[in-house]
C-alpha cells in the first residue's frame, strides 16, 4: 500500500514566488499528492495546488511584479495606507477563479493554518470542510499594520498562521500523511517554524520529510515586488523541484 503523500509550503511573504515555481513543476509531474498545507503566503500555494491551479501560479505571481504595498487611493477601503489586504484578496480570487472558493469536492485536501488571537493557538482550516477558503487564507496571511482589515472566521479573530506554525507538518501527519515534501526558501534547507524558532530543520514524528529548497540564496526579499526578482525566484523554484524529482 502506497504511503499518503503530502506537500507543505513555508510562509515567507513575497518569497513564495519560489513556491509558485515548485508547485508548477510538481503539477507537471502529476505526483499522487493527497494533501497540501501552508501558512501565510504558503497557504496560497498549498490551496492552489490542491485546487489543480498550480500551473497558473507563475503567471499569477508575475502579475504582482511592480505592484506597490502602499495605496492612498484605497486607504478608506483598506483601513490602512498599506494595500496588502487588497493585493492578497485579488490574488486569491484570480488564482481560485472567483470571489468564493468552495473546494470541498476536490480529490486533494488543502490545509491552511491561522493563529487564534485570543490565546495564540493554531487553527487549521480544510478545503474539505470550508464552503469558502478565501477568509481562512486571508486570516493565515493577516499581519497587523500591513493589513488593515481584520479577519474573523465564525467569530474568531485570526492572524498570520506563521506566528505559531509556519510550516504545518504536524497537521499533515494528523491527517494521515506519511511522506511529506517540505518546501522551504533557505538554501540550507532550514525553515522558520515560528518567528522565534528559525534555522529549524523540518521534521515530523510519524512521517518521512523530504526537502525542496533553492540551490543558492534567493535574491527576492520578503516584501519585494520587483519583477525581475519575482521571475528569478519562480525559475529557482522550477529548478529546485526538477532537481528533486530527478
Amino acid at each position: 500500500m502506497r504511503a499518503m503523500l503530502a506537500v507543505a509550503f513555508e510562509g515567507c511573504a513575497c518569497r513564495a514566488a519560489f513556491h509558485a515555481g515548485v508547485a508548477a513543476a510538481l503539477s507537471e509531474r502529476a505526483l499522487p499528492v493527497a494533501l497540501t498545507a501552508g501558512a501565510s503566503s504558503g497557504s496560497l500555494i498549498a490551496v492552489a495546488l490542491a485546487a489543480g491551479r498550480a500551473a497558473e501560479l507563475p503567471s499569477v505571481w508575475r502579475a504582482l511584479g511592480g505592484r506597490s504595498i502602499v495605496s492612498w487611493r484605497r486607504f478608506v477601503h483598506n483601513r490602512s495606507p498599506f494595500d496588502m489586504s487588497h493585493l492578497v484578496r485579488s490574488t486569491l480570487e484570480a488564482t481560485l477563479g472567483g470571489a468564493t472558493a468552495d473546494l470541498r469536492a476536490l480529490p486533494i485536501e488543502g490545509l491552511v493554518t491561522a493563529t487564534r488571537l485570543r490565546n495564540l493557538r493554531p487553527v487549521v482550516f480544510s478545503t474539505r470542510e470550508e464552503p469558502d477558503m478565501v477568509a481562512p487564507m486571508l486570516a493565515s496571511c493577516f499581519f497587523p499594520l500591513l493589513y488593515g482589515r481584520v479577519v474573523r472566521v465564525r467569530g474568531q479573530l485570526l492572524v498570520d498562521g506563521g506566528l505559531v506554525d509556519n510550516l504545518p507538518l504536524e497537521a499533515l501527519v494528523a491527517r494521515g500523511a506519511r511522506e511529506i515534501i517540505a518546501v522551504t526558501t533557505r538554501s540550507d534547507g532550514t525553515a522558520a517554524k515560528t518567528p522565534w524558532r528559525r534555522g529549524w530543520r523540518p521534521a515530523a514524528d510519524g512521517a518521512r520529510v523530504h526537502l525542496i529548497h533553492p540551490r543558492t540564496p534567493l535574491a527576492i526579499g520578503s516584501w519585494d515586488f520587483a519583477p525581475d526578482r519575482i521571475a528569478r525566484a519562480i525559475d529557482d523554484g522550477y529548478d529546485a523541484a526538477r532537481r528533486f524529482l530527478g
